[in-house]
């Protein structure tokens, strides 16, 4: 087990659906059974972004995040590895204008008040290979509270679905490839 403080690159999945950032916050991660499971529970208290860089700046940008998630390398087959995650986000209401003079928060469409969001997501990904069937594969489910969302105009509940797979095959120096 170790602990890691500062600002740090962290990508939450195999292709970063959910979060991938460098930020500020605390991780503490390790693995067991000679590294076949892995763990991370992180928190990031996220910086403002630079308009025209995306670098991170010195400013609070009000939003925390934290993630849980626990990966299991040869999951019922060797090669496929699985993950299962939990992420919180709470954006807290605030107010800005980029360095280019344009609202960037809140949305600039609706009823444009500062408002909160707090959002949990649950997911289970997949990345590896099934005998000579290469699988990438992620569903993720979220739910929350948006306080006043801009185009509604009122609280909304947040209950959304997403899904991706990727199923390649390879036969000799040629690799056959579906995603949806």
């Amino acid at each position: 087990v170790s602990v890691r403080a500062g600002s740090q690159f962290f990508t939450s999945d195999f292709r970063g659906f959910i979060f991938s950032d460098v930020n500020r916050g605390v991780r503490v991660f390790g693995n067991r059974l000679s590294n076949q499971d892995q763990f991370n529970v992180l928190w990031f208290d996220q910086t403002e972004k630079d308009t025209n860089s995306l670098l991170n700046t010195f400013d609070d940008r009000h939003q925390n995040t934290v993630i849980l998630n626990y990966y299991r390398n040869d999951l019922i087959f060797p090669g496929y590895n699985a993950q299962f995650s939990f992420h919180y986000n709470r954006d807290k209401a605030s107010e800005r204008f980029d360095d280019n003079g344009f609202l960037a928060r809140p949305d600039p469409v609706g009823v444009f008040a500062p408002h909160r969001i707090d959002a949990y997501y649950l997911g289970w990904t997949g990345n590896g290979h099934i005998n000579r069937y290469n699988i990438h594969h992620a569903m993720y489910y979220v739910t929350g509270v948006d306080e006043l969302n801009p185009l509604a105009g009122a609280p909304q509940t947040i209950s959304a679905f997403m899904g991706a797979i990727e199923l390649s095959y390879d036969r000799d120096w040629a690799r056959f490839r579906a995603s949806y």
